[in-house]
């Protein structure tokens, strides 16, 4: 895998670096920073103690899924929690530089220049590297996801059986890192059938055999082993509650689209629209009679179903306009943003209220940013300017990337294989658009990149022969 003395530099310098984030990060930070971190080292603490996951009110875990909490434990059973945050990052750390390695897979349909470079922009993201760093589910959910995309490649050149069960395989084991690739456990049968018939069209390799009905059944495989991957954490919840459901976290996810919904596309307060969205849950259940126990409970299982039904009609009866201000506000952040904050808050370096400040006022565009930018220290402000930077060039030459592989006929299909995949968890996301939601996406956005770079050289090099 490493076999000359590029990959060796790059190697070593992606040890040093992640050995000096690691040494000058605060204690405990990879457990306390971590986004959500309580969501998976507590049910994985139980599974270790009581062998089955629980809440840190000691219910039956079902607010996520179970492999990253599977995943922490072990790690935890050897090191204890106090111990354990090193080996975390390292384990993560591999991940991520295999995730690199995957990645120039997927480079290797289009071409095999760059490879090496994809591989560097893909591990020292900003982005992916402080998140192997914390104890979130993205690293392990992004090496899952850059396979399966890997699979799904190759069976677009060929509907291979082996394939199309390893695509399931890969899924869903991401859905129970991730409940979002559920949606992608579903589409992959559609994209890959809508990419096939363009190569067929197109006439680039095109196998017309895939026009029978027998090959399109094939794609059912990808769902029905997915489907065999995810059933025991169905069966699970079904034998503990008496309901089939997957989590129960879809109505604090649309609690969440609700609120930056209302803050970034009608310029409220996040505390008035927190408050908003309480007065509209309160007024239903009190018509109800439901109101003593889902108020005050609403994250209880049983609760999900009204929270995601009085969310959603009050998402839906927002204005047009507010959805088209919050939807650009969100993909904006979404894609741009360079993940300064977790970096900051690993380190320990001040600025973490000014953040808080500005997320929990009202936004008022170019006005909000620049005062958050004036607040800023020095040392953080250097963060931000760097991966802020980082984002809109590799965004930037990522749109050139994307302009070169849609206009070469051999290459189109698989571009358009990876625009599906990306605009699938684009449109996930909505409202709640994050750095952190970018890291399964920062592969194939860097690719974009290189592909981009390889373009601008050779537009280049001919002007400069011509």
């Amino acid at each position: 895998m490493v076999n000359n003395m590029p990959e060796r530099v790059v190697l070593i310098a992606f040890i040093i670096i992640n050995f000096g984030l690691y040494f000058f990060s605060y204690n405990g930070a990879t457990f306390i920073e971590g986004a959500d971190a309580a969501q998976y080292y507590i049910p994985a603490l139980s599974f270790i103690e009581h062998g089955e996951f629980l809440s840190s009110k000691g219910e039956p875990f079902t607010y996520g899924t179970p492999l990253y909490s599977i995943f922490l434990a072990i790690p935890i059973s050897i090191f204890g929690i106090d111990g354990a945050s090193a080996a975390i990052v390292f384990m993560q750390s591999i991940m991520l530089y295999l995730t690199g390695f995957l990645s120039r897979q997927i480079l290797l349909q289009f071409t095999n220049k760059f490879s090496l470079t994809l591989h560097a922009l893909v591990i020292f993201n900003p982005n992916s590297l402080i998140t192997a760093h914390l104890v979130q589910s993205e690293t392990l959910f992004t090496f899952l996801f850059i396979w399966s995309v890997v699979v799904a490649s190759k069976i677009i050149n060929n509907f291979s059986l082996k394939n199309m069960i390893l695509l399931g395989f890969l899924t869903g084991l991401a859905a129970l890192t991730r409940p979002v690739a559920l949606y992608l456990l579903i589409a992959w049968p559609i994209f890959i059938l809508i990419v096939s018939i363009i190569r067929v069209r197109l006439n680039v390799n095109g196998q017309l055999v895939l026009y029978r009905k027998t090959q399109w059944a094939k794609l059912l495989i990808i769902v029905l082993i997915g489907a065999v991957v995810i059933s025991p954490w169905y069966a699970r919840n079904y034998i503990k509650f008496g309901e089939v459901f997957f989590t129960s976290n879809s109505g604090y996810y649309l609690k969440d689209q609700y609120r930056q919904l209302k803050n970034k596309g009608s310029g409220w307060s996040m505390s008035d629209a927190i408050q908003e969205h309480e007065r509209i849950y309160s007024n239903y259940l009190s018509k109800e009679g439901g109101a003593n126990f889902c108020f005050e409970h609403e994250g209880h299982w049983s609760c999900n179903h009204v929270l995601t039904q009085v969310t959603l009609k009050a998402i839906i009866d927002e204005p047009l306009s507010s959805h088209a201000k919050a939807l650009i506000d969100s993909w904006g952040t979404l894609f741009l943003s360079g993940g300064a904050s977790n970096i900051r808050n690993y380190l320990g370096l001040d600025g973490k209220s000014i953040i808080v400040n500005f997320q929990n006022n009202a936004f008022n565009g170019l006005d909000s940013i620049s005062k958050l930018i004036r607040d800023m220290n020095l040392s953080y402000l250097f963060i931000f300017i760097f991966t802020t930077a980082f984002s809109i060039i590799s965004r930037a030459i990522g749109v050139v990337g994307v302009f070169y592989l849609l206009k070469n006929k051999k290459w189109r299909p698989h571009g358009i294989l990876l625009i599906e995949v990306i605009s699938l968890f684009t449109a996930a996301y909505l409202y709640l658009g994050q750095s952190r939601f970018r890291v399964p996406l920062e592969p194939l956005l860097m690719l974009f990149t290189v592909i981009g770079i390889l373009y601008i050289i050779k537009k280049y090099t001919a002007r400069y022969k011509s």
